[in-house]
């Protein structure tokens, strides 16, 4: 089941995204934020969403403010509180485990899951599409310096992205994996070429990252 949904952002802006809850769920489950590409918009993520569906997780795909049918201008600090509203929003919802939420990101929606992740207690995992060190002043490194759990994926031919996953490595403290793929596609394009292998290592990884929780 997938219907429509909007919040009030902090400055009055209505936020709208898709909340998306698969057939034939029982009790409490995970639940993913989803984060588009810069220019991008929530549709962008249709080609994972069977895949998160099939493993039983609650979606809610938004749409960025300055993206889609959010509109608005762009701005990122915004963005950031957006990212939390939504974030306790998707908790307060019927038959969502409030304690297993994790994010997903592509690019500077990469950068913001990141970010978002470490500054939400009580966010599992985020996992990133191509994130970088720096898009358009949103910088994730010192959430990755904060010991939060992440999946990072990019191409190798996307070398913003390669290069700043070995720098996450290199200064990351928390339980961070890696999955590097031929090619420059980059972000959520990475669907285009290697859907199934992305999809599996997404929904592998979040099974892992809440198995943990529910420990």
């Amino acid at each position: 089941m997938s219907s429509e949904v909007s919040i009030e952002a902090s400055d009055g802006l209505t936020l709208v995204g898709d909340f998306i809850v698969p057939d034939g769920l029982e009790g409490d489950a995970p639940a993913v934020l989803l984060l588009h590409m810069l220019g991008s918009n929530r549709s962008a993520y249709e080609p994972l969403l069977p895949y998160l569906a099939d493993a039983g997780f609650i979606v809610l795909n938004v749409d960025m403010r300055g993206h889609g049918a959010t509109g608005g201008a762009k701005d990122w600090n915004l963005t950031e509180d957006d990212t939390q509203l939504w974030l306790d929003w998707l908790r307060e919802q019927d038959g969502v485990d409030g304690a297993r939420v994790a994010i997903i990101g592509a690019s500077i929606g990469s950068n913001m899951a990141l970010i978002a992740c470490a500054n939400d207690e009580a966010c599992v995992t985020a996992v990133a599409l191509s994130p970088g060190t720096d898009y358009r002043g949103v910088m994730p490194g010192d959430a990755v310096k904060s010991g939060i759990s992440a999946l990072l994926i990019a191409s190798h031919g996307d070398s913003y992205a390669a290069d700043s996953i070995r720098e996450f490595f290199a200064t990351g403290t928390g339980y961070l994996a890696a999955r590097m793929y031929e090619g420059s596609a980059h972000g959520t394009n990475l669907f285009q070429n290697s859907l199934d292998s992305v999809g599996n290592a997404i929904i592998s990884w979040l099974d892992e990252q809440f198995a943990d929780v529910e420990e």
